[in-house]
């Protein structure tokens, strides 16, 4: 069952993946999984409808949101583990995390292996199909 973030009027606690994937979740009890704030003009309605009623959303310290381009959503990739990204040592997600910690105003040389799944700050690293490019955006309390 999915326990993540849903915004309804009802108290619902879990719900079934397959019923947010094919939209009867969001129907049954008007509830969308995501944040949806900032969307591009450019982005279909369609796309917007998918990604607030029919994907799950993730946690995150204040409420999640997902990310967009100027025409679709981005990919959740997932909260970054800082070690894992180091070792990794994929330059574009580096400098997506870096530039969502510059939102916050840590330093450039944070050191970045201390990022934890729910440490402060989170990142949470979004890519987008088309491009291949990365987004983040850090959160924390």
């Amino acid at each position: 069952m999915y326990v993540g973030p849903i915004y309804s009027i009802e108290d619902v606690d879990e719900v079934c993946p397959w019923c947010i994937a094919d939209g009867k979740a969001a129907s049954k009890w008007s509830a969308s999984f995501n944040d949806i704030d900032n969307v591009p003009d450019g982005v279909p309605k369609h796309v917007v409808e998918i990604i607030d009623g029919r994907t799950p959303g993730y946690e995150a310290w204040q409420q999640n949101r997902w990310l967009f381009s100027d025409r679709d959503a981005l990919v959740f990739v997932g909260e970054v583990v800082g070690k894992d990204l180091l070792n990794e040592d994929d330059q574009a997600k580096i400098n997506a995390c870096r530039r969502a910690l510059s939102e916050w105003s840590f330093p450039p040389d944070f050191n970045l292996s201390s990022l934890v799944i729910g440490g402060q700050p989170a990142i949470y690293l979004f890519q987008d199909k088309a491009s291949g490019a990365y987004e983040a955006y850090a959160d924390m309390t």
